[in-house]
C-alpha cells in the first residue's frame, strides 16, 4: 500500500549505474570473497536508496505546500490533511494522541467530513489517535464505544463512503481513498467477542449489519490515480 514514505523509480542515470555495478559484482565473484563480490551491488542498493529518499522529499514537499494551499484558501480539507500528515507520522509538528485528536477535531469543526469519519471510526475502535489507515479497526472490549462510534459513522459514510489520504506513490504525490465501510461489516460476518461480567464470552454475529455495511462498501466508487500538481 502507498504511504507518504514509499517511493521507487530511480532517475535514469542511477539506474544505469546499478546495473553496470551489478553487473560488475558478478564478474569479480570469479576472483574476490563473498564480502568484496557483495560491495558493488550494495553500492547500487545505496543509489536506489539514495533515489528513492530523494523522490520521497520532494514529494512530501509537494504535499506540504498543497496543503498550505489548501489552508490559505480556508479549505477545512487542508485542515483534515494536515492532521492526518501528523498521524501517519511524515509530518512531524504533532505527536501526541490527544493533540492529533485535537487536530481532526479542529478539521471537521470546519467542515471536514473526512475528518468527522475518522474520528468517528476512532471512536468505534477506541484507537488512540485517527487515522491508522493501513491497520485494521475493528470493536474492542467495550462495545459501547463500539455501537456509539458506528452510530456516527453510519450516517456519515451513506454521505461520504470514503476518506482522503495524501501518499507519495512510485515517487509521485497523489490523493488515495480508502472506503471506511470495509473497516466494519467484516466484523459482523466473521463475529466479535461480547465479554460477560462472569467471565464468559459470547460470539457476537449479525448478516443484516453485515449487508447493510457491506452494500456500502461495494458501492462505494473509489478514483484513481488523483496526482497532486505543483
Amino acid at each position: 500500500m502507498s504511504t507518504p514514505l514509499a517511493s521507487s523509480r530511480p532517475i535514469a542515470a542511477l539506474n544505469r549505474l546499478r546495473h553496470a555495478l551489478i553487473g560488475l559484482a558478478w564478474v569479480s565473484c570469479a576472483s574476490l570473497l563473498l564480502s568484496g563480490c557483495m560491495s558493488a551491488a550494495h553500492i547500487a542498493q545505496n543509489l536506489d536508496n539514495q533515489a528513492r529518499i530523494s523522490e520521497t522529499t520532494q514529494g512530501i514537499t509537494l504535499l506540504r505546500a498543497h496543503i498550505s494551499k489548501l489552508q490559505a484558501a480556508g479549505d477545512p480539507l487542508g485542515d483534515y490533511y494536515y492532521a492526518l500528515g501528523n498521524s501517519d507520522g511524515w509530518i512531524a509538528d504533532v505527536s501526541d494522541p490527544q493533540a492529533i485528536t485535537a487536530l481532526f477535531e479542529k478539521a471537521a469543526a470546519k467542515g471536514s467530513m473526512d475528518a468527522k469519519i475518522l474520528l468517528a471510526l476512532q471512536l468505534a475502535s477506541d484507537d488512540a489517535l485517527p487515522g491508522r489507515l493501513d491497520y485494521s479497526h475493528g470493536p474492542s472490549k467495550d462495545l459501547g464505544k463500539w455501537e456509539q462510534g458506528l452510530g456516527q459513522l453510519l450516517p456519515l459514510v451513506q454521505q461520504q463512503c470514503s476518506v482522503r489520504r495524501l501518499v507519495v506513490d512510485d515517487g509521485r504525490a497523489r490523493t488515495s481513498y480508502y472506503s471506511i465501510a470495509y473497516d466494519v461489516w467484516p466484523h459482523f460476518r466473521n463475529g466479535y467477542f461480547q465479554y460477560n461480567g462472569d467471565g464468559s464470552r459470547v460470539l457476537l454475529k449479525d448478516p443484516a449489519r453485515q449487508k447493510l455495511w457491506e452494500d456500502i462498501h461495494r458501492k462505494c466508487t473509489i478514483p484513481q490515480f488523483e496526482w497532486i500538481k505543483p
